[in-house]
């Protein structure tokens, strides 16, 4: 059954029509339990009708599916995380293909928008138009973050740590992405990502273009991509533009182009600011005046204390030789696999628990060390995860939450640990899977 990035990334081709019979019948029926993903295809069908009743979409379908589906994709929006393409060369969407959809933006935007936003989006279809040849791409960047944590989450407190990306536009479209403690290699056959130290992996058996909450790197690493998408929301979520002239470091005059981005969730919202694509941020983009190359990027977050850089390119290598073996993932010998949870022989008991009662349950079994058992709401439990949790003592155990950018809930907690330190958070649980049961999702 499809999880809910998976889902996401058919989304599209499931609207017009495009998949096969057994991924329409896995994507139906991931949306018949998951309402969060039934809120975002229910705003791209709407989205679609609304541009194909207007003279505008006409105009702009008349350049083929592709962009469509592209503008189509950008554009909508609902609270929760955006809606991207993560397959783009699945469906026929070349980085040539996203350099049209650009053209096209703009000139949408020279009709609705102010001159100086057009002139903006004009720097920004002439960076995509740009990188529209590029066979490859290498980045190195920092990211503010726990090392070891999501590759989409941030934090204003956090360190800035490294982050790597090699990415083809050609042949298998094989891509790496590394960061201390998580590495993900899409090898054209498959994507599989290692966690360190807890030496868990999870595979995915097919080639994808963001699995694993990847899709906004990707989106930086697929630069048209990412310019289509600051065009599109300029004219769909009204993100604000503008334009700067400068010099760069070398005194070559330079364009900049400033994005104001705004995540769509309301203030307040658990999730808003924990992760990039739920942020509200400041994106700066640093071009080359006269080739229209992008060479510099910064982000900064709008935190409560001020503006915080979050994201910066400090390397950026067009077109360079990949060594093959980057696209090799050594894993450990005594790697342990994540797998989808799958029904069990009493699965109705589990089922009918409420977030609350399987947030205690897990508890309950980490506290008796109860493994199997705990196995049921947590998978997998390594070495590590057992001495850390074994023998703890449950403070308190509160009501649920939820978040528009969460599909699942959060459940507030108190504990002891056995060494006596006491830790408060709030535990992510999920039951958009097969068994149709709440499973910890985060938060540990």
């Amino acid at each position: 059954m499809m999880n809910c990035t998976q889902c996401r990334e058919n989304l599209i081709a499931y609207v017009e029509g495009l998949l096969e019979e057994r991924q329409r019948l896995e994507c139906e029926s991931h949306l018949d339990a998951c309402p969060a993903c039934r809120a975002e295809r229910d705003a791209v069908s709407a989205l679609q009708r609304r541009l194909i009743a207007s003279g505008k979409a006409r105009k702009t379908a008349s350049m083929g599916q592709a962009v469509m589906n592209r503008i189509l994709t950008v554009q909508s929006r609902t609270y929760g995380r955006k809606i991207m393409i993560r397959s783009i060369t699945r469906w026929g969407m070349g980085v040539g293909g996203v350099a049209a959809a650009a053209a096209v933006v703009v000139a949408m935007l020279f009709w609705a928008t102010p001159n100086g936003q057009a002139k903006a989006g004009e720097v920004l279809a002439k960076g995509a138009q740009a990188a529209s040849n590029l066979t490859g791409i290498h980045i190195k960047a920092r990211l503010r973050t726990l090392p070891a944590d999501n590759f989409a989450h941030i934090s204003a407190e956090g360190e800035l740590v490294p982050i790597e990306i090699w990415k083809e536009f050609s042949g298998d479209h094989r891509w790496r992405i590394n960061k201390p403690g998580r590495m993900i290699v899409m090898d054209g056959q498959s994507t599989t990502m290692l966690i360190e130290p807890s030496r868990v992996a999870v595979k995915v058996p097919r080639p994808t273009q963001g699995s694993f909450d990847t899709g906004w790197l990707h989106e930086f690493a697929n630069i048209g991509m990412s310019m289509s998408n600051a065009l599109t929301s300029a004219l769909a979520d009204k993100w604000d533009l503008r334009l700067t002239h400068e010099k760069g470091p070398d005194g070559r005059p330079q364009q900049v182009v400033t994005v104001e981005a705004r995540s769509g969730l309301p203030e307040g919202d658990y999730v808003k600011n924990k992760f990039f694509m739920d942020a509200d941020t400041r994106r700066v983009y640093r071009f080359d005046a006269q080739s229209g190359r992008l060479e510099d990027i910064k982000v900064y977050l709008h935190a409560q204390g001020g503006d915080v850089l979050i994201f910066e390119v400090q390397q950026l290598e067009y077109n360079p030789t990949i060594d093959p073996s980057v696209f090799t993932l050594e894993l450990p010998e005594d790697v342990v696999w994540y797998k989808e949870p799958e029904k069990l022989p009493d699965n109705e008991k589990y089922s009918k628990m409420t977030p609350e009662q399987a947030a205690r349950a897990f508890f309950e079994a980490c506290a008796k060390e109860d493994w199997e058992e705990a196995r049921n709401f947590y998978g997998p439990l390594n070495e590590s995860t057992k001495k850390n949790l074994g023998g703890l003592e449950i403070i308190k155990i509160a009501e649920s939450f939820g978040s528009a950018g969460y599909s699942g809930r959060y459940v507030p907690y108190e504990i002891k640990l056995r060494d006596g330190s006491a830790k408060k958070h709030n535990l992510a649980l999920r039951n958009d899977n097969a068994a149709r049961r709440y499973v910890v999702d985060g938060g540990i």
